[in-house]
């Protein structure tokens, strides 16, 4: 009786297996016989600092076939000669995007100046969503249209977190790299107050927010998605956070426009060095971070007529800031100089100074303020 109690077991758990195997899963059909979407016409853009953020550039075309109904996601590009850059993605057959914005991809992804007319064209691709197992496809590129741009003024963003003890109102700012880019960048001590009390022993947590209050908009890892590894481990309220153990001060990188965040950790300390210390024989005169004004600060350094000085990490050259030529006067920071090359910046009036690094900013500015 027990031999076939078995035997009747092993029947039935082959007829399921079986039904398993004999279950067909619904294939794509020849990619040959893919239907690209067909882009519509598109109209001449004007964009200025009145329509800049009312105003939109829609973009609309007729749906991709992949033989199956499928969730299709479609990337919509603009093409200025051999040059092409990423305007947005879509679930849908149409696209919107403020003025503003399209005028920021313009300038900063085609290299269209400022307060310039140039004709160019758009083209969409589709692809079957949640898979990287077929090509996209393409749309042909639409009709040639003009874009009147124009010099947009600047954002900002906010930080905080446990390196300011998560004092929103004077959460630090820091900004657009250039006017329409939607790509925000600064550098920060992340390192945390003696009386932190973090969730996870050596992370410091933060966000990004719009304003200085949570009233705003603020994005954690919930909106932003994080190119570091456990920058999104899980925490109350999704905050970011990154392992700050080994090294404290990161250069973060906001890109709202497809709600990402960049960070490279360079090191602990970042130091002004020159010819006042021998380049490097006593200690470099020490940046400390200063959350409320967004900018690092050393003690009053004396500095010779003609003296010269870069900023470096943790004393050392694999990572250090310079001017390009003589310097140029950065149109940010009033009496600043912006550290865009890699050239010695030379002092013309000796003296004592507090030199101020801005680096919430692009490029960063150094100022010497004198005591």
């Amino acid at each position: 009786m027990k031999l076939f109690k078995n035997i009747l077991l092993f029947a039935v758990a082959a007829t399921f297996a079986s039904c398993e195997t004999d279950v067909e899963t619904p294939q794509l059909g020849n990619i040959t016989e893919f239907v690209a979407p067909v882009i519509g016409q598109c109209s001449d853009v004007i964009v200025n600092a009145d329509n800049s953020k009312e105003e939109t550039v829609i973009f609309t075309w007729t749906p991709a076939d992949f033989g199956l109904p499928i969730q299709v996601l479609y990337t919509v590009y603009l093409t200025n000669g051999t040059t092409n850059a990423v305007l947005g993605t879509s679930n849908t057959t149409s696209y919107s995007i403020s003025k503003g914005d399209f005028n920021g991809v313009v300038i900063n992804s085609l290299g269209v100046n400022a307060n310039e007319k140039v004709s160019i064209s758009a083209y969409v691709t589709a692809e079957v969503y949640g898979t990287s197992a077929y090509q996209p496809i393409a749309s042909a590129q639409s009709n040639n249209f003009t874009v009147s741009t124009y010099a947009a003024a600047l954002k900002w963003l906010h930080l905080c977190g446990e390196f300011n003890a998560w004092t929103i109102a004077s959460a630090p700012i820091f900004w657009e790299t250039t006017g329409g880019s939607n790509i925000y960048e600064c550098m920060v001590d992340f390192s945390l107050p003696a009386d932190a009390t973090p969730t996870m022993a050596g992370r410091s947590y933060f966000k990004v927010t719009a304003e200085q209050n949570w009233a705003g908009a603020n994005w954690g890892y919930n909106f932003l998605t994080p190119s570091w590894p456990g920058g999104n481990t899980e925490q109350a309220d999704s905050n970011l956070s990154l392992d700050v153990d080994k090294k404290c001060i990161g250069a973060i990188s906001v890109n709202t426009a497809v709600m990402t965040i960049d960070l490279e950790l360079i090191g602990n300390s970042i130091g002004l060095v020159g010819t006042f210390n021998n380049w490097g024989e006593t200690p470099d005169a020490k940046f400390v971070y200063d959350a409320v004004s967004s900018t690092w600060k050393t003690e009053p350094v004396t500095l010779e007529d003609g003296a010269e000085i870069k900023l470096r990490v943790d004393s050392d050259w694999a990572k250090n800031w310079g001017v390009s030529g003589a310097g140029n006067p950065s149109s940010a920071v009033a009496g600043g100089i912006d550290l865009d090359g890699g050239d010695n910046y030379k002092v013309a009036t000796g003296g004592t100074y507090v030199a101020v690094l801005h680096a919430n900013r692009t490029p960063y500015v150094l100022e010497l303020v004198a005591q």
